[in-house]
């Protein structure tokens, strides 16, 4: 496994994605999608990152979940 896919691995960990693994993006529900999205920005550990109303529509309990994640970067 080269570096890239450990990469990728390690953010569908870290967002509660590993069931939709093997999903095609488009048919995820809209919080899954936007947890894609963050991950796919974190890839590669940037020093700063945009986000855009990452946990917009999403419930409470998912919305703290994806903030705990993005700020323990």
């Amino acid at each position: 496994m080269d570096l890239r896919e450990r990469l990728i691995d390690v953010k569908i960990e870290e967002l509660n994605l590993s069931k939709y693994e093997r999903v095609l993006s488009g048919t995820l529900s809209g919080g899954n999608k936007r947890k894609l999205s963050v991950a796919c920005a974190m890839i590669g550990d940037p020093s700063i990152l945009f986000l855009d109303e990452p946990s917009t529509g999403m419930d409470p309990q998912a919305r703290r979940f994806m903030w705990k994640v993005i700020s323990s970067v």
